[in-house]
């Protein structure tokens, strides 16, 4: 979860003073730029995190892809904002990371008024939104309400 004592104080202050759960004031406060969270994970790109395919390709390969891929990603900040707009109106977050990024994507996509987003696009946003994640490449897992993800599904159907 959040590393930053002095973030985890300002997130128990805001708690204690609107007197929501704790995810749910680390979800309302501020939140961190695309570039921040760019910066924080140097392997994150429009494809996710990583290189598509990195064993076929030489390590200089994989660098020039992902520096390609991060120029991409860091030019979408408008449609990354979007992303989260979504997720915080219709994911509650949990503690425990179980769904992967890119099952995740194919929801916001397949749900009543969604649009296509890249993986890397999709795992942006949910680092901005504050979601608990484990780290794993390309396609992160994030902690979110299974309730949520099924009644998202369901509408789809």
């Amino acid at each position: 979860m959040t590393s930053n004592r002095r973030r985890k104080a300002e997130i128990r202050t805001y708690q204690a003073a609107t007197g929501v759960p704790y995810m749910e004031a680390r979800r309302q406060t501020t939140l961190p730029t695309l570039a921040e969270v760019m910066e924080e994970h140097p392997l994150l790109n429009d494809f996710g995190i990583g290189a598509h395919d990195p064993w076929r390709k030489t390590a200089q390969q994989r660098r020039e892809e992902i520096a390609a891929d991060r120029v991409v990603l860091a030019s979408h900040e408008g449609r990354v904002m979007e992303i989260v707009a979504w997720l915080r109106d219709n994911i509650t977050p949990i503690k425990t990371p179980t769904f992967s990024s890119y099952g995740l994507k194919h929801v916001l996509e397949r749900s009543p008024g969604g649009w296509y987003v890249t993986n890397g696009e999709f795992i942006a946003a949910a680092l901005i939104a504050g979601y608990p994640y484990k780290h794993t490449a390309p396609n992160p897992l994030f902690g979110m309400s299974a309730r949520d993800v099924r009644r998202l599904e369901q509408a789809a159907r």
